[in-house]
């Protein structure tokens, strides 16, 4: 398992899909856990997934992640029983169902492997 991106400043504040990798030609990819961290302020509000698919909630399903209160604070979300895998070009990427409704942004950092 390796980390395949890291993505500093991603916007919590948007409803529309943000890319955070992309499948490389010839391969598909396993992504196993995503981790967010140093959210810039207390995200009460935010629900965001993650996936290939346009809703990014193919891999781990939109939620709320109140526990990011704090810039020190991190989560590690596996991805869903069933997830679904990335073959070549597939975007993966990060979805708000709700927007934080303030300016938000965290890190986040994709694990998994590429066969």
């Amino acid at each position: 398992m390796f980390r395949l991106a890291s993505v500093a400043g991603v916007d919590l504040n948007v409803v529309t899909k943000t890319t955070l990798c992309t499948v490389i030609a010839g391969k598909s990819c396993i992504i196993t856990h995503v981790v967010v961290r140093n959210p810039s302020i207390n995200l009460t509000t935010a629900e965001f997934g993650f996936g290939f698919n346009a809703n990014a909630n193919d891999v781990i399903a939109s939620a709320l992640h109140s526990a990011l209160d704090g810039a020190t604070k991190y989560i590690v979300l596996k991805a869903a029983d069933g997830a679904v895998r990335g073959v070549a070009a597939d975007v993966f990427g990060i979805k708000c169902s709700v927007a934080q409704g303030a300016e938000a942004t965290a890190t986040i950092e994709i694990f998994g492997y590429l066969f």
